[in-house]
């Protein structure tokens, strides 16, 4: 019997290789892959051939298929063959065993056992206690309150958990990405300092009057960090912006806070229950496959959401991708493109003038009348 699970959907990713694959050492590298990591379990690693025309639906198949939670495999590799030097590697995970950063060791250890053709050496095992952090039940429960009512456009329930999604997405690139960039350098604050405090602005100015806001952290070590796994902790983040101080002043909060929740995160309290969650990597550069063109899709929608907002930041060298994740029994497609645009021009105004105050950002827009009465 399967046990579809939409809160622990799979984490996909896709590998676009072009040229000539040589497809037994690639399915030996699936295999040495996940062999390095037996926290994956059981992997299904298999090849199937497609057209071009079909590949979208055998490609969201596969991304969307559910898990049996209790038999596995919680980890599968399929090959599809487009054409004899076209192919697509679709990879997807289960949350328990993988996470986003998860993809960078995947793809390097699978571009490292495709060129050596044999086994990848053995890590040591990742999983020990639970760290002890001292104080750490004191600084959750200062935190453990009651987050404020989430008020978003067209919103007309928090569904409160995982469940069906859809996703609105968005890239920064060029001019729009280099504003960023610098209206952080200038802020002397990193780009995922800023995306809290200016998402942290967006829900004020949508008229919340405390943060419903949860943050996903990443736990790696310095002995974890070659190792495939669910290595995130969800953590509540209490700051919230008021409409008279300045968006500088605001981020000096942010940025505080972090600081106390990364000390805190390797003992994460044992529920957190925020309709909004942000989600923030930094995403590696594509592997090599020696004489073979290759690129990853990073972002693969699933077909799941996580809380009433899920928004989740890869953030490049060049660019910075958003996807705003949502649930459509709370909430419709309209109503996350307007928050989505609002986003967007957020940053622009804060790229243009980074000491601006809270009250002199835009308003959010309002829907027209003739929308709001369909």
């Amino acid at each position: 019997m399967s046990h579809a699970s939409f809160d622990l959907r799979g984490i996909p990713l896709v590998l676009h290789l072009n040229g000539p694959l040589d497809v037994p050492a690639l399915l030996g590298a699936c295999a040495a892959v996940a062999a390095r990591h037996p926290v994956l379990g059981r992997v299904r690693v298999r090849r199937v051939d497609s057209s071009s025309r079909r590949y979208p639906e055998v490609a969201a198949a596969e991304v969307t298929r559910p898990f049996d939670l209790d038999r596995g495999p919680l980890a599968r590799f399929t090959l599809v063959a487009l054409g004899p030097d076209r192919h697509r590697l679709i990879f997807t995970a289960h949350g328990r065993v993988f996470d986003g950063d998860s993809k960078d060791v995947l793809l390097r250890d699978l571009a490292d056992a495709y060129f050596s053709r044999a086994a990848l050496p053995a890590l040591a095992p990742p999983y020990g206690e639970r760290p002890q952090v001292d104080g750490a039940a004191a600084f959750w429960k200062e935190r453990d309150r009651a987050p404020a009512e989430l008020l978003l456009p067209g919103l007309r329930a928090d569904p409160g958990g995982a469940g069906p999604g859809e996703i609105v997405e968005m890239v920064l690139g060029g001019a729009e990405f280099d504003g960023v960039a610098a209206a952080a350098t200038a802020l002397e604050a990193t780009r995922f300092e800023l995306l809290v405090a200016v998402l942290g602005v967006l829900l004020r100015r949508h008229g919340t009057t405390g943060s419903p806001l949860a943050l996903d952290l990443g736990t790696r070590t310095g002995e974890t960090r070659h190792h495939v796994g669910n290595f995130v902790a969800e953590v509540p983040f209490v700051p919230h912006p008021e409409l008279d101080e300045d968006l500088p002043a605001y981020l000096r909060t942010v940025q505080a806070e972090l600081r106390e929740l990364y000390r805190f995160r390797h003992a994460p309290p044992r529920t957190t229950s925020r309709p909004v969650l942000l989600s923030y990597r930094r995403r590696a550069s594509a592997p090599g496959f020696p004489g073979i063109g290759a690129g990853v899709e990073w972002t693969v929608f699933n077909g799941a959401s996580r809380r009433a907002l899920h928004v989740q930041a890869v953030d490049g060298d060049l660019s910075l991708t958003l996807g705003l994740r949502f649930n459509p029994t709370a909430i419709d497609h309209d109503d996350v493109a307007r928050v989505a645009g609002y986003l967007r021009a957020l940053l622009r105004v804060i790229a243009a003038e980074p000491h601006v105050k809270v009250a002199d950002l835009p308003e959010p827009p309002h829907p027209e009348p003739d929308e709001e009465l369909q």
